[in-house]
């Protein structure tokens, strides 16, 4: 459990629009390890004004683009477009003949790790730095036990036998329409020496480049890099940007966009170093692919996207929250599109066999970017993403449920405080029968902690200590952005949201005294709504201004909604 975790935030700035490809033959998108918005302008595309599509002598006949530090070359010039968000495309089939930096396979890897969680020397001879991956896939699981857990093969010190050498990309890399190819810049082993256990991040970046059929507008979305040929190609002319409130601008928040980040505590976010997720401002920190197709963040860039939930949902909050305020709808598209980007992505990956099962703070933040993607582009199955696939699982909703509620052989009425809406625990969905109930990973939400397993005077079971630290901190901003939106049928688990109002304005002094007593973690030190007590927001100090003005007041006026004190209830 991270106590302490980092609020990871990034930034996306679009490529020119009204011009052809750009970054192509002789030049080179910004450095790997700079984190400096671009400048570029973005058109804001309508069904009024809809741009034309190329006709395919209009493109670009280049031999190689580059994006994000990474250059493909083609065997031959090729057509080369752009999608609304930047990335490229080629009109296929497609040969790409070199990479650069260059992938290096086997004897090619001077220097590898055999250490804790990294364990190269088990893949003699198909070491990998720098590694590429042709439509990659979520339905490749690791051995040893562990079927549940996807595999990548980009860079062999992936942790715990989640890389797979049989997935590594060798060039030339034969692309037809409809394939994406996925190619990433390793980080040094001297960045990555001081890891312990399973945080390792092997991977500094990766970029994507997707072979269509035929030249797309201006304004395509580029299809899910998971399940790409499966993919529709959405156009941002159909946003349903009317669906985007004009809220007044919360003190706390940024004057642009686009000008930086914003703490918890309000002030502005340090612009971070290149070994970990920190980029300097909201619209950079969604620009780069998510590359999410391995479990526990493994296979997770760590300048395209945050490693863990926590990081991630309290992003992807601050983001929808922004998007409702009344910034120049100029500056809200370069985050919409991105944002949009993000979903349609992730509902990529779904489609495809991954899914995101609670699992301590692990794997928070992932339902909102493909409902919110859904709603702006009228798209019904990304609205409802279990209805349209039932077998899916999302974290926030394995954690939340209303009681009665049947556990170890006994149906609960409420949780053991009185409220309706509960915690379900650590990972319970995932397990049979009480999810590791002995270990603390189960529901203790509806047992007085004088019945918890796992008391210690510095600690509390687990589950308790992931609601408190990992997960209800930083669910905020994406419940009020969807009830902002009045999503929440379209979202379709109301625990979700009667929870996140039990944590905003429930007193948790009895239960922290009871904790206390019980020989657990002392908390009653600690001020209501401060890190580990309940009304903590672990998100920017806006996000609770935003919570604090407008929860009880959802527009348009008089729409009728329970308020926060009554729904757990």
């Amino acid at each position: 459990m991270r106590l302490w975790p980092d609020i990871g935030s990034a930034t996306i700035v679009l490529a020119a629009l009204t011009s052809g490809a750009w970054a192509l033959a002789g030049s080179r998108s910004t450095p790997p390890d700079a984190w400096k918005p671009a400048d570029q302008k973005v058109v804001l595309y309508t069904k009024k004004k809809p741009p034309a599509t190329p006709r395919l002598e209009d493109l670009e006949l280049t031999k190689s683009v580059s994006r994000w530090g990474v250059t493909w070359t083609f065997d031959k010039p090729a057509r080369v477009g752009q999608f609304v968000n930047g990335d490229y495309y080629m009109v296929g089939p497609v040969t790409v003949a070199a990479i650069d930096p260059k992938p290096l396979w086997g004897d090619e890897v001077k220097e590898t790790i055999d250490k804790e969680s990294v364990r190269e020397a088990n893949y003699p001879g198909q070491q990998a730095r720098n590694g590429s991956m042709i439509n990659p896939r979520c339905d490749h699981r690791n051995v040893g036990g562990h079927g549940y857990r996807e595999c990548a093969g980009f860079d062999s010190r992936i942790p715990h036998a989640r890389y797979a050498p049989e997935l590594f990309a060798h060039l030339p890399i034969a692309m037809k329409p409809g394939d994406s190819l996925f190619s990433t810049i390793s980080r040094h082993n001297q960045e990555i020496s001081k890891f312990s256990g399973q945080h390792v991040d092997p991977l500094r970046t990766a970029a994507v480049l997707t072979c269509l059929a035929e030249p797309q507008p201006p304004d395509a979305f580029r299809p899910s890099y998971c399940d790409a040929a499966n993919s529709k190609i959405h156009l941002a002319r159909n946003l349903r940007r009317e669906l985007l409130l004009k809220l007044p601008k919360a003190r706390s928040a940024p004057p642009r966009i686009d000008a930086y980040r914003v703490a918890s505590n309000g002030d502005k976010m340090p612009r971070g170093p290149a070994t970990y997720f920190n980029p300097p401002d909201y619209v950079t920190a969604f620009q780069r692919p998510w590359l999410d197709i391995v479990e526990f963040g493994f296979a997770a860039p760590v300048e395209n996207l945050p490693h863990y939930g926590q990081d991630m949902v309290a992003l992807v909050g601050d983001a929808s929250l922004l998007l409702h305020m009344d910034y120049p709808v100029e500056e809200k598209e370069r985050l919409l599109v991105n944002f949009v980007q993000v979903g349609i992505d992730f509902w990529g990956l779904a489609r495809a066999g991954r899914s995101w099962p609670s699992h301590g703070g692990l794997n928070s933040g992932r339902k909102w970017p493909i409902v919110f993607a859904g709603l702006m582009l009228d798209d019904p199955e990304m609205q409802s993403p279990t209805k349209s696939l039932p077998s899916l699982h999302f974290h926030e909703d394995d954690q939340t449920a209303l009681c009665p509620y049947s556990y170890r052989g006994q149906v609960h009425e409420r949780g053991w405080t009185g409220a309706k809406a509960i915690f379900t625990g650590h990972s319970l969905p995932r397990n049979a029968g009480t999810g590791g109930w002995e270990d603390g990973w189960g529901c203790v939400d509806v047992y007085p902690p004088s019945q918890w397993p796992r008391m210690k005077p510095d600690r509390v079971p687990s589950s308790e200590g992931y609601r408190r630290a990992n997960t209800s901190n930083s669910w905020i901003g994406e419940a009020l952005a969807a009830r902002l939106m009045h999503a929440e049928k379209v979202w379709d688990h109301d625990a979700f949201f009667a929870y996140v109002d039990r944590w905003m304005t429930e007193d948790d002094t009895p239960l922290v005294e009871a904790i206390k007593r019980a020989g657990g973690m002392d908390w009653t030190k600690v001020k209501p709504g401060d890190f580990g007590r309940q009304g903590c927001v672990m998100q920017a100090k806006f996000v609770r201004e935003m919570w604090d003005q407008h929860r009880n007041h959802l527009p348009p006026d008089g729409h009728e909604d329970p308020p926060a004190e009554e729904t757990w209830k």
